[in-house]
C-alpha cells in the first residue's frame, strides 16, 4: 500500500519527542506510512489522516523519503511518546525480494502476494451474495450518458406537504417518506406502486458525455392527472431537491450463483470519473471506464485498476502494478460503471489503465 523511505534493508526506526504528545515526525530510512500511524497513532489504518495533513510534502503515498517532516494529528490511544520509542523494528515479511532493486517496489504488503492476489482474484466476490452485483449496487452506480442527460426525463416539482414558510420550499432537500409531486419522464406509466429513480447531472467527461447520479428512488401514491402525479421518496442515495430529473427505473437481473471467471489478456480501458473528486477513494466507490457496452463489458465483470510506478530519485524505474480491482455495475453507449471491490495500494485516480480480468459467463 505505501511504500518504504529509502531502499530496503534497513530497519524501522521510528521516535518521537520526549516529553509530550509528537506533533510533527522526521521521515528516516525504510519508514512507511503505514509504520507510521501504527507507532505514533497507535492505528495503521489512520495512516491517511498523516497523509492528508501533508499533500504538500508526499506527492504520492507510496513513497515517502527521509529527512521530510511529517505533521501529525496526534497520538493515538494508550500510545505514548517511550512507547513509540521502544517500539520493535519492523519485520520484513517472509519472502519479499531483497536487494536494492526491490525497494522500488516495497510495499507494506509483499509483491509477492500482491502477484498471488492476482491470480486469486479471478473471481473476486464480496461477502457471502447471491448474485455477482447487489441490485442496490446497480440502481445506486452513477452512470454516462449523452451531455444533457435523458432527453424524455421528468422532473422533481414541490413538496407535497404544506409549509409554514413558503421561501424554503425550493432550497431544502426532501426528507425520506416525504410526498412530493412529480411531472412524469416518458416510458412511465403512472400507475400507483410504480417506482422511478430520481437523479442529478454531474459532470462533463470530454468526449465521452455526462455522468447521471442517482440521488433516490420514488414510489407514486396517485394516478397521473396531466403528467404531474403524487409520489413518496422511499430511499436517498443524496440529497434530493426541487428540479432534480426523473426517469424510469432500470433494475438489474442477475443470474444467482454465478460469477465471473478469469480471462487472459482481457480488455483495457482508462478511468474516466471518481465520485465527488475523493483524496483517496477506497472500497464502495464508484468510478466510471470509457469502455463502453459496444466494447462487451457487462455487470458483473472485473478489471484491475493499474498504475504506472515511478520512481525518479533512484533512477528511471518504471513499471505497472495493480492498486485494486473494480466490478462493473451499469453499462451504457457511453461508458462502464464500476464499484472498488478491492484495494490493495493507494493511487486510484482519473487516467489510470484498468484491464479486465474476469468476466461473466
Amino acid at each position: 500500500m505505501l511504500c518504504l523511505a529509502g531502499l530496503v534493508g534497513e530497519p524501522l526506526l521510528l521516535g518521537a519527542q520526549q516529553g509530550g504528545t509528537p506533533r510533527s515526525y522526521t521521515v528516516k530510512k525504510g519508514d512507511t506510512l503505514w509504520d507510521i500511524a501504527r507507532a505514533l497513532l497507535g492505528d495503521s489504518y489512520l495512516w491517511p489522516e498523516i497523509y492528508r495533513l501533508n499533500t504538500g510534502t508526499i506527492e504520492d503515498p507510496h513513497w515517502i523519503y527521509p529527512g521530510e517532516v511529517l505533521r501529525l494529528p496526534g497520538s493515538g490511544p494508550g500510545q505514548t511518546p517511550s512507547a513509540v520509542a521502544g517500539a520493535a523494528p519492523a519485520v520484513q515479511p517472509a519472502g519479499a525480494p531483497t536487494g536494492p532493486r526491490a525497494g522500488f517496489r516495497m510495499t507494506v504488503f509483499n509483491p509477492e502476494a500482491n502477484r498471488a492476489a492476482r491470480q486469486a482474484h479471478a473471481s473476486l466476490i464480496i461477502g457471502a451474495r447471491s448474485t455477482a452485483v447487489r441490485p442496490g449496487e446497480y440502481i445506486a452506480s452513477p452512470f454516462m450518458w449523452s451531455v444533457g442527460g435523458p432527453h424524455d426525463a421528468g422532473r422533481v416539482e414541490l413538496t407535497a406537504e404544506s409549509q409554514g414558510i413558503a421561501m424554503t420550499l425550493e432550497n431544502r432537500p426532501f426528507q425520506t417518506r416525504e410526498p412530493l409531486f412529480l411531472r412524469l419522464p416518458s416510458g412511465a406509466r403512472g400507475q400507483v406502486g410504480e417506482q422511478l429513480l430520481v437523479y442529478r447531472l454531474g459532470e462533463i467527461v470530454e468526449g465521452q458525455g455526462q455522468v447521471v447520479i442517482p440521488t433516490g428512488t420514488v414510489r407514486l401514491i396517485t394516478a397521473a392527472s396531466d403528467g404531474i402525479v403524487q409520489a413518496r421518496l422511499i430511499q436517498q442515495f443524496e440529497d434530493v431537491f426541487t428540479g432534480q430529473g426523473v426517469m424510469v427505473l432500470d433494475t438489474l437481473s442477475m443470474p444467482k450463483h454465478t460469477f465471473p471467471t478469469g480471462v487472459a489478456e482481457g480488455l483495457t480501458t482508462k478511468v474516466t470519473w471518481l465520485y465527488n473528486e475523493p483524496v483517496l477513494p477506497t472500497t464502495s466507490h464508484y468510478i466510471i471506464f470509457a469502455a463502453n457496452a459496444r466494447d462487451g463489458l457487462q455487470p458483473g465483470d472485473q478489471l484491475s485498476l493499474r498504475r504506472e510506478h515511478r520512481a525518479e530519485r533512484y533512477g528511471p524505474v518504471r513499471s505497472e502494478e495493480e492498486v485494486g480491482v473494480a466490478q462493473v455495475t451499469r453499462v451504457t453507449l457511453w461508458g462502464a460503471s464500476g464499484i472498488i471491490i478491492m484495494q490493495q495500494q493507494v493511487g486510484i485516480i482519473e487516467g489510470m489503465h484498468a484491464m479486465l480480468t474476469a468476466k461473466m459467463p
